[in-house]
């Protein structure tokens, strides 16, 4: 059997990554800043060079082959490389000797990883830190697609290939505007807010999903008026007097002072998170990564 060959550039590597994302052929040309004949061309050749089906072409739109799933691997760790060369020398010339991709759940962020990796950056100039701040799902998903070094996720979800690490842990309490009801409340249980109207976080979030979980237990539905993207925007919700908003007490705390919010404490056991670090299993860290990773996990 005759083998591939292998010729194809780095472009056409990035334009069929973006296809096998995006699952569309328009939407990832205009990703790589290319027409969708010239793209449809690449994609074409990268097939012939490699002499199979890469894509199947549905009504709904593309989807790889298993050949395409196996390329798509290929691909992703070939850019990966090349990325890594690319940043390297742009570092080498500017002086910086390092540099970590972090994604971490914005629980964690306004927790503590915030204040950690600002000592970090201070005590090391010469690493540089591309940080993302993501859902815990989204994080792992990072992680094994070799988008990440490190992160930062909330305890519970599968880590299968990962290396985990306590971090730090948080806890749920309810956030509600002065004039509420349940301002004058010290503790309330979480059965006797499903009847409120809340503000949530984007269902891909950890807290999203604990609470829809957990009402789901109770034979419920959370009666979501609003749906936000970050604890901020909830306040701002919940300040005028759109439902309530759950979130991490610690963390959140001054911004709930700063706006005139009460925080009541969620009186269940689940409302303790725990959050750890996550690190690939199948792969070396770099020395910077292994630097930041002992910097966090010795910080208290």
């Amino acid at each position: 059997m005759p083998r591939p060959n292998l010729r194809h550039d780095l472009l056409s590597l990035r334009l069929f990554v973006a296809v096998c994302e995006l699952r569309s052929l328009s939407k990832a040309a205009e990703r790589t800043n290319m027409a969708v004949s010239a793209a449809s061309r690449r994609l074409s050749l990268l097939e012939e060079e490699l002499g199979t089906p890469l894509v199947k072409r549905l009504p709904h739109g593309l989807e790889p082959t298993m050949a395409g799933l196996a390329t798509l691997r290929y691909a992703q760790s070939v850019l990966r490389l090349g990325d890594q060369l690319v940043s390297a020398l742009a570092e080498y010339k500017s002086g910086i000797r390092g540099r970590v991709r972090i994604f971490a759940s914005s629980s964690a962020l306004v927790h503590r990883l915030a204040g950690d990796l600002a000592d970090f950056a201070r005590k090391h100039p010469d690493i540089k830190i591309d940080l993302e701040e993501r859902p815990s799902i989204e994080t792992l998903e990072a992680l094994n697609r070799k988008q990440a070094d490190i992160g930062v996720i909330i305890r519970g979800l599968s880590t299968e290939g990962m290396r985990c690490y306590p971090y730090s842990h948080d806890r749920l309490a309810v956030a509600v505007s002065s004039s509420h009801h349940l301002a004058r409340r010290r503790r309330i249980r979480f059965a006797d807010l499903l009847a409120e109207d809340l503000v949530a976080l984007d269902a891909n979030t950890a807290i999203y999903r604990l609470l829809a979980e957990r009402a789901n237990q109770l034979g419920r539905v959370l009666k979501v008026r609003v749906q936000v993207r970050s604890f901020e925007a909830m306040c701002q919700m919940v300040v005028q007097e759109l439902g309530i908003g759950i979130l991490p007490e610690d963390g959140l705390r001054p911004l709930a002072e700063a706006l005139g919010l009460k925080l009541v404490k969620l009186d269940e056991t689940w409302a303790a998170r725990e959050f750890s670090i996550c690190v690939p299993e199948s792969e070396k860290p770099s020395p910077a990564t292994t630097r930041l990773l002992e910097a966090l996990l010795s910080s208290e």
